[in-house]
């Protein structure tokens, strides 16, 4: 059985699997800093620390929407990261054999390698791991533009 979190980023339909996550929780106040990194929303605190904030909908390459969103998927087992969206549709639990290889047809695809069938609706698999992945590139890219 695969266990997901359905969410709907600017009108499409995503889901995450929970066992890349460690928890899902109401968004709090988010405090914005200077960047080079446009997704990166701001820190927010969570569990006595602070945590980054970074647009799930902008890393899938959507216009980033700065406007507050109202959940936060933590991930990330060295640090937490906080991933934002507006709209969190539900929990599902659907047979492993409802879930297939996703065709890579377009660059907003790039975090997305599965889609999953349930209740007669498609939603695209957003990768947690490739989403981290491409957080730390850019970090380390801004790191280095910085000390140049």
């Amino acid at each position: 059985m695969e266990n997901l979190l359905a969410i709907r980023l600017s009108g499409d339909l995503y889901a995450i699997r929970v066992s890349q996550i460690t928890g899902l929780t109401e968004s709090r106040k988010t405090i914005a800093l200077p960047s080079t990194i446009p997704e990166l929303l701001g820190v927010t605190g969570i569990r006595g620390g602070l945590v980054p904030v970074y647009s799930l909908t902008a890393l899938l390459g959507y216009n980033l929407d700065r406007s507050p969103s109202r959940w936060l998927a933590l991930c990330g087992s060295e640090e937490t990261v906080g991933l934002a969206f507006r709209d969190f549709e539900g929990y599902l639990k659907i047979p492993s054999t409802q879930v297939y290889a996703a065709i890579q047809d377009n660059v907003i695809r790039e975090h997305v390698k599965d889609v999953a069938r349930a209740a007669g609706v498609v939603r695209a698999v957003v990768n947690i791991s490739s989403i981290l992945d491409t957080i730390k590139k850019r970090c380390g890219d801004s790191r280095v533009s910085k000390e140049r």
